[in-house]
C-alpha cells in the first residue's frame, strides 16, 4: 500500500468532505498534520475493524500468557520448586539437556 497522504489541518478544514470521499470510496489513508507533525490519521473503517480485531487478538494471548504464568507459579509452590536456588535450577537445566541429549541419539 502507498504512503497515506498527509494534509495540513489549515487544509482539511476546508477539504473536510473530500478528505472523507478519499477514505470512504477511495480506501485512502490520510495522515492529518499540525506544525509539519502527525497528530492524527483518517483510515477506512476496514483498516479500523482490522486494528480492533489485532487488538482483540493481542489481549487474548496476553491473558493467556498471564494464565500459564499463574500456573507455574502455583504449581512451584505446591513443588516446592519456588524455593531452589540459582545454582540448583542451573544444574536442573543440565541435567534435563543432558538427558535430551542421550535421547536423541
Amino acid at each position: 500500500m502507498s504512503q497515506p497522504a498527509e494534509i495540513p489541518a489549515s487544509e482539511v478544514r476546508s477539504q473536510i468532505s473530500e478528505v472523507i470521499s478519499r477514505v470512504a470510496y477511495g480506501g485512502e489513508r490520510v495522515v492529518i498534520s499540525r506544525n509539519g507533525k502527525a497528530q492524527v490519521a483518517v483510515v477506512p473503517i476496514a483498516d479500523l475493524d482490522r486494528l480492533k480485531k489485532l487488538d482483540e487478538q493481542r489481549e487474548v494471548v496476553a491473558r493467556r500468557g498471564a494464565e500459564a504464568i499463574a500456573r507455574m507459579r502455583e504449581h512451584a509452590v505446591k513443588t516446592g520448586l519456588d524455593k531452589l536456588t540459582d545454582e540448583e535450577i542451573e544444574a536442573e537445566i543440565a541435567e534435563a539437556r543432558k538427558t535430551r541429549r542421550r535421547s536423541s541419539r
